[in-house]
């Protein structure tokens, strides 16, 4: 199905029609992607997911994606969006604001609670990271937001690159180093300022 999506980019704005149904499944791949390793109860599910990237994806011009990777590179900094968004919607209501109606109590109300600001904190926290890394390394920007963000694979991600297998290991490798650095940093900085408090 994806190599649909060259197809009808190709085909130009007369194959819009056809390309909206095909990229909207795409979606629904990618996020069930996102959404496997990573808890359900801490973030948006399938279908919300879906559609918000949906939505930031049709307010753009699908004459500017050049080939199904580009779409998939598009995609991935959508859904990328839309994850950061939800994990500040968390963080802003977490003392209250959207809570569910049925109430949970006792430790594994902690847990969860924990759980969905931790994760919270953490994909705003790499959101963050990649700003700083754009100004060294835009490739590994994209990097992250294929694998961290949208889900796939090293096989995946390197074609969409269009780099090597080899080549995704070694940078993810490296990346995944420098994101835990920066990360650390961070919270090393965020102790010293409630230190200082």
């Amino acid at each position: 199905m994806s190599q649909d999506i060259t197809r009808l980019l190709r085909e130009g704005p007369a194959a819009e029609a056809k390309l909206w149904p095909i990229v909207y499944q795409e979606l629904k791949t990618l996020a069930r992607a996102v959404l496997i390793g990573r808890r359900r109860a801490s973030g948006p599910q399938t279908t919300t997911l879906v559609h918000e990237a949906y939505l930031r994806l049709v307010g753009s011009d699908p004459e500017a994606w050049n080939d199904r990777h580009h779409f998939y590179a598009v995609a991935a900094r959508a859904m990328r969006f839309v994850l950061v968004d939800d994990a500040r919607r968390r963080l802003a209501g977490k003392r209250g604001a959207g809570q569910a109606n049925v109430a949970l109590s006792g430790e594994l109300a902690d847990r969860i609670d924990d759980a969905r600001e931790h994760r919270a904190e953490e994909v705003l926290a790499v959101h963050e990271a990649l700003d700083r890394l754009g100004e060294v390394n835009p490739r590994h920007v994209k990097l992250v937001e294929l694998r961290y963000f949208s889900g796939f694979t090293v096989d995946e991600t390197a074609e969409v690159l269009g780099v090597s297998r080899p080549t995704v290991v070694r940078d993810w490798r490296a990346v995944r180093v420098w994101l835990h650095g920066v990360l650390a940093e961070g919270e090393g900085a965020g102790a010293e300022a409630a230190g200082a408090g």
